[in-house]
């Protein structure tokens, strides 16, 4: 149960206990209910509820999907549309409702597909508000799955995020929790700007989490976290690879050394100020990714802590990330391609002084 202050008196505010895809469906589904000009688009949205259920069902106060009704049941084809196997179109459809005074949800399946609509999303989504002087803004919000470890191959299993942050004019978020899964896709669907809501497929059912039941529950975009605090070393990581993360730290305090864990949520706007403060505590720092090492997410932040924190550093920055190959299908070789736990383990041992 979580608290909150209201005029000096702590006040309980009810939460649910709910899968990370059921935060995410359950978070348009309020914001549907609140704002008429929300609505769903993708492959299979409607009737079949999407190829991971995400525009299926909502929970009950229990926090189970409540199956007699979905959502195409609850809004109708108008609001949660069918669209063909087409991103381009998918994408660009949304983009035209946006600047009609609609809020839409696009659905792309994948992300391994949604270069097919990278016209669409940079060109113009991301550009509108600057091309007019901020006279028109583009009030879309891209959701898709990411990240390997279900035997998806390399057609269904990349971490394509980094493209997006090179883009500019575009916001780009990574839940890790079902708190923030809701947090932020309220937001992103509040949002004037263009966002890519980007969802770890590997999460979906595998955690479960306290969100707060409140329709107005939201997370500023541009703010990271420090999920566990620490003195000797910042770890910093999102999605599926952030749990590993804290799965080592622990292992790491049990052994005497104090590991600081930042997820931060919103990969951009990058907020490079809470992971440079913590740098400068700690002394030390490890990235984790499971996206590609070249010109990614991890190389990034390397570098931006190395300037921001560098008189501070007692041990140079060390990055963990997937390699510069596609992704493999074989069950072995998909696992050796993947970060794992003993990987960063080593390396923050190293980082320490102890590898």
């Amino acid at each position: 149960m979580m608290q909150f202050v209201r005029d000096g008196r702590r006040e309980k505010m009810s939460s649910k206990n709910i899968s990370y895809i059921q935060a995410i469906t359950d978070t348009m589904w309020s914001e549907m209910e609140i704002d008429e000009t929300v609505f769903v688009l993708g492959q299979d949205c409607g009737r079949y509820g999407g190829v991971f259920k995400a525009t299926a069902w909502r929970s009950e106060k229990d926090g189970k999907p409540d199956l007699s009704k979905k959502m195409y049941d609850e809004f109708g084809p108008l609001r949660v549309l069918d669209a063909p196997l087409a991103e381009n179109a998918i994408i660009g459809g949304a983009i035209g409702a946006a600047l009609s005074g609609y809020r839409p949800i696009a659905e792309i399946q994948f992300m391994d597909f949604i270069d097919c609509a990278m016209g669409h999303i940079v060109n113009q989504a991301g550009t509108i508000s600057f091309k007019t002087n901020g006279s028109w803004c583009c009030p879309i919000t891209i959701r898709t799955p990411y990240g390997g470890g279900i035997g998806g191959g390399m057609t269904h299993s990349q971490s394509n995020e980094a493209w997006f942050c090179h883009a500019g004019g575009l916001v780009v978020t990574a839940p890790s929790t079902p708190r923030d899964a809701a947090g932020l896709l309220r937001s992103c669907i509040r949002a004037d700007d263009p966002c890519v809501y980007i969802e770890h497929k590997g999460l979906y059912r595998a955690i479960t989490g306290d969100v707060p039941d409140d329709p107005n529950f939201t997370i500023e975009l541009g703010k990271g976290k420090i999920v566990r605090e620490g003195s000797d070393l910042t770890l910093i990581s999102y999605g599926a690879m952030l749990h590993k993360c804290l799965s080592v730290a622990e292992k790491l305090e049990s052994e005497g050394a104090s590991v600081e864990v930042i997820d931060p949520r919103t990969l951009w706007p990058m907020d490079e100020d809470l992971m440079i403060n913590s740098a400068c505590k700690t002394g030390r720092c490890v990235v984790v990714a499971e996206s590609h090492a070249a010109y990614g997410f991890t190389s990034e932040v390397a570098a931006r802590v190395q300037e921001g924190a560098f008189w501070n550093l007692l041990t140079p920055i060390r990055t963990i990330a997937g390699p510069d190959t596609p992704f493999p299908f074989e069950p072995g070789m998909e696992a050796a391609y993947l970060p794992s736990d003993n990987e960063i383990y080593n390396s923050c041992k190293r980082a320490l002084g102890d590898g």
